[in-house]
């Protein structure tokens, strides 16, 4: 089986993009075989189906070693919903839109930087008891989602969930592209570093989070 994290933005042309193939690269730093588990896909809720990349966003992406040439914004779509097992968007608002739209996903979505925060939170105390160690990592992914699930429901949502949105750089300057693709790179990082601790797995550390 497949695990399949969805990354959802608005037009699908930059940050959703950028974060799918950084979770990928991430993944494969860890377990250099994912890319047999574990698929990174992406897609806008307001996303003009085959519309390209901004220069911008090829810059920062460039400037990161990735090549994001070939990208073309997807629509969010009921098929995309029927594969994901973990939808992670830019945007509180983003997250609210797929859940209205999409009940069924409601368990498994997140906005990216809350999900990051509760992984981290998590990570910290988990250490002597790993989430299913021995485990392929598709199953490891769902274990830790579910817990996540769990975790989301008993933790107080922060005074100001501002925080967990990731500024939309369109149309704006490259400085402005590469602060927010800073922010996509600490937190891809921070994501797969902290399901590694979480899972028990060698080459995983807390310490390692920049998000």
């Amino acid at each position: 089986m497949t695990f399949t994290i969805l990354f959802v933005g608005s037009g699908n042309v930059g940050r959703s993009a950028l974060a799918a193939r950084l979770v990928v690269r991430e993944l494969h730093r860890i377990w250099p075989r994912s890319a047999d588990e574990v698929a990174a896909v992406s897609a806008g809720v307001d996303a003009i189906d085959g519309m390209p990349l901004p220069s911008n966003l090829e810059t920062v992406a460039r400037r990161r070693d990735l090549d994001l040439g070939d990208h073309r914004a997807a629509p969010m779509s009921r098929a995309l919903a029927e594969r994901a097992d973990l939808v992670l968007t830019m945007t509180r608002k983003q997250r609210a839109q797929i859940v209205l739209q999409y009940p069924a996903l409601r368990a498994r979505t997140f906005a990216l930087l809350e999900f990051v925060a509760l992984l981290g939170q998590a990570a910290d105390g988990r250490r002597r008891h790993p989430i299913g160690r021995g485990d392929r990592l598709e199953a490891k992914l769902r274990l830790v989602v579910a817990a996540m699930t769990t975790k989301k429901r008993s933790t107080p949502a922060p005074a100001d969930e501002r925080q967990w949105d990731v500024f939309d750089p369109y149309a704006y300057s490259l400085d402005i592209y590469e602060t927010v693709a800073a922010t996509i790179e600490a937190a891809t990082h921070a994501l797969v570093a902290d399901v590694a601790v979480l899972t028990g797995t060698r080459g995983g550390s807390s310490a390692s989070r920049t998000a």
